[in-house]
């Protein structure tokens, strides 16, 4: 057995699960597993006692989706993909009292912006922002090592930035939502939106349940209907960036989720393509996150660990 001192990280996804030991420099040999919603306390104290059969935990530190009471450790609200909606789940309380061992938990788009801070490139920069475009849009804030929550926690909501004040769709009852038509989600429901009113033909009109692999796909085929979709999407993901520029200032911007990473040339090029066009000032650095997937579990890890103590991790090659 590893006699150093290590924490358990934990990123708790809608779907998945993905864990590791981590010390000072980061997370290491990262494990992934299905979400079991409806055993989720049992799950995270399965995990934890695991790691701890091969490496010293001295902590828990955990990264979730959903909404966080930070303070007291409890997830207020967790979205189940069957559409259930599990509340007030007390997972320090849980951890600390039957494994006896300290548990931090974080929003996940708060632990990516932590991690960003600590272990990537913004840890040059007094003010970090990390965007996540995944099935939908999340964002956290970091100024001088410390997040910004707002009264209720609910701040750096940014996938509920109007980008469309008379849009024709809606998230979590807000319309025009950044994330109803930039998201995962969101692109598929705008795509869907555009087909019924758009007569052009189309490969997408051949696909019975649309998602946004289906848009990006059609789009590299030469699809017209697909391209001017995600032409709008562009624009309308660079009014939603230049929204946070405006409204935080940041140095640096980073952006991760699946949506991003996988379609670059689409979500992070449209974006420098249109920028000018929503901020006051020159804007601030824009790229995809080094971390990658990993980035949450740098979070935990940020969120646990003396700063301090941290290296950044190198950026990938681009040559």
């Amino acid at each position: 057995m590893n006699t150093a001192p290590s924490i358990a990280v934990i990123d708790i996804g809608s779907t998945r699960i993905r864990y590791a030991s981590a010390t000072p420099d980061g997370p290491g040999n990262i494990h992934t597993e299905p979400t079991r919603p409806a055993h989720l306390l049992s799950q995270l104290t399965e995990i934890v006692e695991r790691l701890a059969e091969t490496t010293s935990i001295e902590a828990v530190s955990i990264s979730t989706t959903g909404l966080v009471d930070a303070k007291r450790g409890i997830i207020s609200e967790f979205d189940t993909p069957d559409g259930e909606t599990l509340r007030d789940l007390p997972v320090a309380e849980t951890i600390e009292s039957q494994l006896n061992l300290p548990t931090k938990v974080e929003n996940d788009c708060t632990a990516a912006a932590f991690g960003e801070d600590t272990f990537g490139a913004g840890h040059e920069y007094s003010t970090v922002v990390h965007v996540t475009f995944g099935t939908g849009i999340g964002a956290g804030v970091v100024v001088d090592g410390e997040p910004i929550r707002g009264e209720r926690g609910f701040a750096a909501e940014v996938g509920l930035i109007p980008i469309l004040a008379d849009g024709d769709l809606w998230s979590t009852g807000v319309r025009g939502a950044w994330e109803a038509y930039c998201s995962g989600r969101g692109i598929a429901q705008f795509a869907a939106h555009e087909l019924a009113r758009d007569e052009r033909d189309s490969l997408l009109r051949d696909t019975n349940t649309l998602t946004a692999p289906d848009v990006f796909d059609a789009a590299a085929e030469g699809d017209p209907l697909a391209q001017s979709c995600l032409d709008r999407i562009a624009r309308y993901n660079a009014a939603g960036i230049g929204a946070i520029v405006n409204a935080f200032d940041p140095g640096i911007i980073t952006l991760g989720g699946s949506v991003a990473l996988k379609n670059p040339e689409w979500i992070l090029g449209g974006i420098h393509e249109h920028i000018d066009d929503y901020v006051l000032a020159d804007p601030p650095t824009i790229e995809l996150t080094a971390l990658g997937a990993d980035i949450e579990l740098y979070g935990a890890t940020a969120n646990y660990f003396d700063a301090t103590k941290t290296q950044p991790v190198p950026k990938p090659r681009t040559d």
